[in-house]
């Protein structure tokens, strides 16, 4: 429930940050908030609302700009296009420039009667680049310009919003909007290197629907295509104009990366919304003006992409990572783990977060905080490292941070919308933040299964156990009526399940003992709980424990499980993929549905017997002994080393594979 005093601070800074139509919006759909509709709202919403609030600034800050129109012999189309421009821009701050690449006295007739235009006549063919520059040479001083192909029909709020994206901050230097089909799929969403052929760019999201979540999340991107590109003045007055070389492709991803190369940031603002009238389907043969672009362009940029250092004077590798905060987490343990690993093996580490250190884990590897992300990626841009992004919401700061300098690494310990059940902005947060350019690790085959269904190859490292502190000890007895369990009351945990199969055994139940951060869930379900035990007494408490029981319904990998195994503690678990690796049932632990019955059953027949415990602890023993934190930072290790070997990509000579080519 909504206190009173909240909903009216809500419903002030909605007035003040989104006016009256949105709050009247919200007013009437307040109802609907409580149905399945709920979810549909929440993403019709974001675009909506960065849009009212790009509608609102530019009322007030509106900039000069000219749209430029590339044309060669297209008059139908440069109609079309002033058209749409005219009926969604009204003011009179907003000018068009028709660019002609030397179509002939004909076309350039028909140009010169379309009402409120420049026609800028070229008296030879050029090509693309030169003929946008053609235009833009015409712009008068002070102006942002828009390059924009003649093949495009603009929706309402497209300008204010790539100008608001621009100009509303001041950092950032061009902007690209959502372009759709005809069919209102998707057909530009940023540009990306191609994985299956990096000679090529491509288009992200292309061929979603409209209203595909992850393709409405804000975002920083390589480029944007050179068939809507709103560049600032100031950007124009720095790095010049396109270069005229590139006759065909290439161009516009040139002019993105010059621009990043001078400090500039090129974001994709998907509440700009064109329609971009190009066939779905194109022709994949390699002209050679193409082959020409393609040569230039990785002549000029095949070292920026492929080649770049990542070690120190030493030749040792230089690894930064990046984390959230460094409170107790078993996520947290695995990165200060991998860390204080490859600090032992000689390379030169560090961590980068937004918290203070670790007060709860002994970190000796060198820690930087700083208040705020934008703070930690300037301090980030100019290090030649591996950057590795270590929770959804450091991978954007990460990757704007590596686009120049280092090479972007994303550690994937779980597929984090499972974290997200009720927030569908949030998962599409998420899956937006799983950008192609990076290169990935994650811990578990489940997670590896998920990221390749998404088209993102990635090398499994897995966590590791701290044997030294996990294993057997001779001093402790096993106690035969104890059963221990994890107690958070996270519902991926699923304590519940837990609880009520222990509940069901009856009055001749085991003691159940909890252990966490969590101290009042004992009294809560009728359990000892000891609160905030360090590693030992965690170790401890696995080697009096009759049996350990995990109930989770999901994890990204389940390191409590493996360091029960290590300690000998007999298992019994839920499949919660991630522990697919390592758990296997009637071998090293029972695996069990997750109901309560079927939980209870098997506690009941692991309590009463002891052969079938000492087994599963013996195996149990065995597949921890695989996952000493040794072994798992030379794989670590190896990955890196792979990440960072120079691989140059030779321009290709075949017919561009379908969908793989930089083009607009």
């Amino acid at each position: 429930m909504i206190a009173p005093m909240s909903l009216w601070r809500r419903i002030q800074l909605t007035y003040r940050y989104h006016g009256w139509r949105a709050l009247l919006f919200r007013a009437i759909t307040f109802p609907l908030r409580f149905t399945p509709l709920r979810h549909h709202l929440a993403l019709r919403g974001v675009v909506r609302d960065d849009r009212m609030r790009a509608r609102a600034w530019y009322r007030r800050s509106a900039h000069p700009v000219t749209v430029v129109i590339p044309s060669y012999r297209d008059t139908d189309d440069v109609i079309r296009t002033v058209s749409s421009i005219k009926r969604t821009t009204k003011s009179r701050r907003v000018s068009i420039v028709v660019a002609d690449d030397a179509s002939g006295e004909e076309h350039l007739a028909a140009l010169r009667r379309i009402r409120d235009i420049e026609v800028i006549a070229g008296e030879r063919n050029q090509g693309f680049a030169a003929n946008a520059n053609r235009g833009v040479r015409a712009v008068p001083a002070g102006r942002d310009v828009v390059v924009l192909n003649s093949d495009m029909e603009a929706l309402p709020g497209w300008l204010e919003c790539l100008q608001y994206a621009v100009r509303s901050s001041d950092y950032v230097g061009i902007a690209g909007a959502k372009l759709l089909y005809p069919d209102d799929r998707i057909q530009f969403g940023g540009t990306v290197r191609n994985r299956g052929a990096p000679e090529w760019f491509d288009h992200r999201f292309r061929f979603k629907p409209a209203d595909w979540g992850p393709a409405n999340v804000n975002a920083y991107v390589l480029a944007v295509t050179g068939a809507c590109m709103y560049i600032r003045r100031e950007v124009l007055d720095q790095i010049g104009a396109m270069d005229e070389a590139y006759p065909m492709a290439y161009e516009d991803v040139d002019y993105c990366l010059r621009a990043w190369e001078a400090g500039w940031r090129v974001v994709y603002f998907p509440a700009a919304v064109l329609h971009h009238l190009e066939s779905v389907t194109r022709g994949t043969q390699v002209r050679e003006r193409e082959r020409a672009s393609q040569r230039r362009f990785w002549g000029r940029w095949g070292d920026f992409f492929d080649t770049r250092s990542v070690r120190n004077e030493d030749g040792k590798l230089r690894v930064i990572y990046v984390t959230e905060d460094t409170g107790v987490g078993g996520g947290h343990r695995v990165v200060f783990e991998h860390l204080d690993g490859l600090l032992d093996r000689g390379h030169d580490v560090a961590l980068y977060t937004t918290d203070d250190g670790p007060d709860w884990y002994s970190l000796r590897t060198p820690v930087r905080s700083f208040s705020k992300y934008r703070e930690l990626v300037r301090a980030l841009w100019d290090e030649d490292a591996i950057k590795v992004a270590t929770w959804w919401n450091t991978a954007d700061p990460v990757w704007e941070a590596s686009v120049v300098h280092g090479i972007p690494v994303y550690f994937v310990q779980d597929i984090e919308t499972s974290y997200y059940p009720d927030h569908p902005r949030a998962r599409d947060q998420v899956l937006a933040s799983y950008r192609p350019e990076f290169r990935y690790l994650t811990t578990s085959g489940w997670n590896r299964e998920q990221l390749e269904q998404l088209g993102l190859p990635c090398e499994r490292v897995a966590p590791g156990v701290d044997l030294d502190t996990f294993r057997p000890l001779p001093d402790e007895r096993r106690r035969e009526d104890m059963l221990l369990a994890l107690g958070r009351s996270n519902p991926l945990k699923n304590l519940p399940l837990t609880v009520s199969a222990w509940t069901a055994m009856g009055a001749s139940r085991p003691e159940l003992c909890l252990f966490g951060i969590e101290p009042s869930l004992g009294p809560e379900h009728g359990a000892r709980y000891v609160d905030s035990p360090t590693d030992e007494q965690v170790n401890r408490l696995f080697n009096q424990a009759t049996v350990f029981v995990q109930t989770s319904t999901h994890e990204g990998f389940c390191l409590p499980l493996l360091e029960a195994m290590a300690a000998g503690a007999p298992v019994v678990c839920t499949d919660a993929h991630g522990n697919r690796d390592f758990c296997r049932d009637g071998e090293n632990c029972l695996m069990t549905a997750s109901d309560p019955r079927a939980l209870r059953e098997a506690l009941e027949r692991l309590f009463s017997d002891a052969a079938l415990r000492e087994r599963l602890s013996a195996a149990g023993r065995e597949t921890a002994r695989h996952y000493g934190w040794p072994a798992q930072v030379r794989r670590l290790e190896s990955c890196l080393q792979d990440i960072a070997r120079p691989r140059r990509i030779e321009p290709s000579t075949e017919a561009v594979p379908e969908l793989r080519r930089s083009a607009r």
